[in-house]
């Protein structure tokens, strides 16, 4: 107790012993025993006032034992049930939460993850994909201080999120590895990249990834299907060392509408899972003519080459012009390319920019960067009269759409006035400068968006030689003519506002939850959450008819279909009482991707345990694991000293007993006359 609080309580019985002595012994001259009870009621009275008004604290200390928290995350997703190891698991959790010296040095918390990671209630084994990062992060954000140990029980096989081995949890992790991690022999399609769109007759990019696990030399066959019908086909060499292949090459698409592909590898003479072999895609060809207007007021070979080039696609028509030709309307063309622009180009910039129309600017020597820079304010380049010679680099990290190197380190140099570039709208370069021999990172080929207007800019001229570069590496014109046409693709599509928008993937996968958002605008192109939006979906081979509302959940029209059987589908969402309607197909397919392991992986969790000071176990070390942890001394329990303060005025009790002594003193005083 403080030394100013003690006194003011020494000094309060001083007070009410004077105030109590003086009223009934001093004042009083007849000296009863009556007088002295009520002497010391009125001190015990007078005394309780004044500690209630000095208010000292009374302190406790309180001790609390706080048990290190022992995470147990178990893999409740589908390929725990394939490859038979429900019973492990659910027998090995039994085991923990009946242990009782486990329990009573952990707080034990259980969780399932697949896709999320939510408490555990019960194992159902029914999670279409694994997220082995997840937990981590969940057990992160819940207890950010102390030792808290990971056991997680999966089989390793991780389907979807961050790779676990980057993860960055600060206590130790043991992995229980469940099923059997003998590697077998093994080819798959691991990766499929693909632009969702194109354009009819385009050339479309592909790029696949092929896995190999083994030993012996093979050869394989890689086909692309489209309707059972064969659309590219190669042949592929592994080995031991040489275990992977990219391969890249151009499909056409020449029917409108949503194209279903498959990519196949041929199988392994013993293997085992050969669901793994194959991999569907789908592209959704858009029949729409494209206008393209390149104008210049110079002759270049740069001209026939982008014409030529553009052209290899049917659907895209390219117009040349002299600026001081052209009496046309650009609102008539898709894209309009500006070779060089000088002074000549001013009304034509203007009208370009009044009308929002996409733009692609390809500089030269013959440039005029004072007026470019003046004319307009997405980019601009402080030039001197020196030339420079410019290699191109590829950005592999191009986000906006899909592209692929076609060889640039060895194409020949663009030529342009040498300065420096810089950009007033966020943009991408999809292929960087390289001055000598040093690599830079300044755009030599940029795309940009701004205000719904889409642009791009080529800093040099000679784009002529690079055609003729490609054809010499792959003895032909596809792969370039390629390239330029997902550039053109991009530059030249429009997107129109619609009122009835609908958020739908082509290819789904049987067990998995589809989901389908829509947006449904008024006629001011608001939000209108008072319509009431039906998805119709429909099979005619399996004569299944489905209709269900869509619910209005964070200014969206969402539904979630389950259990479909899987087949092709066709899909009608429409507005009640309205005439909007879209329609389109997609695709079920009778795979999981859980279901293409088979086999268990213990190769990232083991990483993950080294590095946080953990061990891995497997089938049948059950015992070994849980002793281990009982054992470690880094879990321990810690005890929690908290003094506790209480001030006197919280002692409701102590009001009444004073209420009680007034009441006391006044009754005795009455009953004997006092008053």
């Amino acid at each position: 107790m403080e030394t100013a609080t003690l006194l003011l309580i020494i000094s309060a019985t001083i007070f009410a012993l004077f105030i109590a002595g003086f009223q009934y012994i001093y004042k009083t001259k007849e000296k009863s025993q009556l007088n002295y009870w009520l002497f010391i009621v009125r001190f015990l009275s007078i005394f309780s006032i004044l500690i209630l008004l000095i208010n000292p604290s009374i302190k406790r200390t309180s001790v609390e034992t706080i048990k290190p928290t022992l995470f147990v995350a178990v893999d409740n997703s589908t390929s725990i049930k394939y490859n038979s190891q429900i019973q492990n698991i659910e027998n090995f959790v039994n085991t923990i939460k009946n242990d009782s010296k486990l329990n009573d040095k952990f707080s034990i918390n259980y969780y399932g993850f697949g896709n999320t990671v939510k408490p555990l209630d019960s194992l159902k084994f029914n999670e279409n994909h694994t997220n082995l990062f997840i937990p981590f992060q969940e057990f992160s954000r819940i207890n950010k201080n102390g030792i808290n140990p990971v056991l997680i029980v999966t089989d390793g096989n991780q389907t979807v999120g961050n790779n676990v081995e980057f993860v960055n949890y600060k206590s130790p992790v043991f992995p229980f590895i469940v099923g059997d991690t003998t590697v077998l022999e093994d080819i798959s399609i691991n990766q499929l990249n693909v632009n969702k769109f194109t354009y009819i007759n385009n050339q479309l990019p592909v790029e696949l990834f092929v896995n190999y696990i083994g030993n012996k030399p093979v050869i394989k066959k890689l086909t692309v299907f489209n309707n059972g019908k064969n659309v590219y086909s190669k042949q592929l060499q592994f080995s031991a060392s040489e275990n992977v292949k990219i391969e890249s090459f151009f499909l056409t698409a020449t029917t409108k509408g949503i194209q279903y592909f498959t990519a196949k590898i041929e199988e392994l003479e013993n293997e085992q899972n050969k669901i793994n072999n194959t991999k569907d895609f789908s592209i959704e060809v858009i029949d729409e003519k494209s206008e393209i207007l390149i104008i210049t007021s110079m002759i270049h070979p740069d001209l026939g080459m982008f014409k030529k080039s553009i052209e290899s696609n049917k659907q895209r028509s390219v117009t040349i012009t002299n600026i001081a030709d052209f009496k046309g309307n650009i609102a008539n063309y898709q894209l309009v390319i500006l070779y060089q622009p000088s002074k000549k180009f001013e009304s034509i910039i203007k009208e370009i920019d009044a009308k929002k129309s996409n733009f692609f600017i390809i500089s030269g020597l013959n440039t005029d960067w004072d007026f470019l820079n003046k004319i307009q304010r997405n980019f601009s380049k402080k030039v001197i009269s020196v030339s420079e010679n410019y290699n191109p680099i590829f950005n592999v990290n191009y986000p906006t759409f899909l592209s692929s190197d076609i060889g640039f380190s060895n194409f020949a140099p663009l030529e342009d006035k040498f300065g420096e570039v810089s950009f007033f709208a966020s943009y991408k370069s999809l292929l960087f400068q390289q001055i000598g021999a040093i690599n830079t990172d300044r755009p030599l080929l940029a795309t940009f968006e701004k205000n719904q207007q889409k642009g791009a800019v080529l800093f040099g001229e000679n784009s002529w030689q690079w055609r003729m570069n490609s054809y010499t590496i792959s003895k032909s014109f596809e792969q370039f003519d390629g390239f330029i046409s997902n550039l053109i693709q991009y530059l030249a599509s429009n997107q129109t506002n619609k009122r009835l928008n609908v958020t739908i993937e082509s290819i789904y996968y049987t067990n998995e939850t589809i989901q389908i958002s829509a947006s449904y605008l008024d006629k001011n192109f608001n939000f209108d959450d008072r319509a009431k939006l039906w998805l119709t979906i429909t099979n005619n081979e399996a004569n299944y008819v489905k209709k269900i509302p869509f619910a209005v959940l964070n200014r969206a029209f969402n539904i979630e279909l389950s259990n479909i059987p899987f087949g092709e589908y066709k899909y009608l969402v429409s507005v009640e009482n309205q005439t909007e309607n879209t329609s389109g197909n997609f695709k079920i397919l009778p795979f999981e991707v859980e279901q293409q392991y088979t086999n268990s992986n213990d190769k990232h969790l083991k990483i993950v345990a080294t590095k946080t000071n953990g061990k891995i176990y497997y089938n049948n070390q059950e015992k070994q694991l849980l002793e281990s942890l009982k054992l470690d001394e880094r879990f321990k329990s810690i005890q929690k000293s908290t003094i506790i303060k209480t001030p006197l005025i919280d002692w409701k009790w102590l009001l009444g007993i004073i209420i009680l002594l007034l009441s006391l003193e006044w009754f005795t005083r009455k009953y004997f006359g006092k008053i």
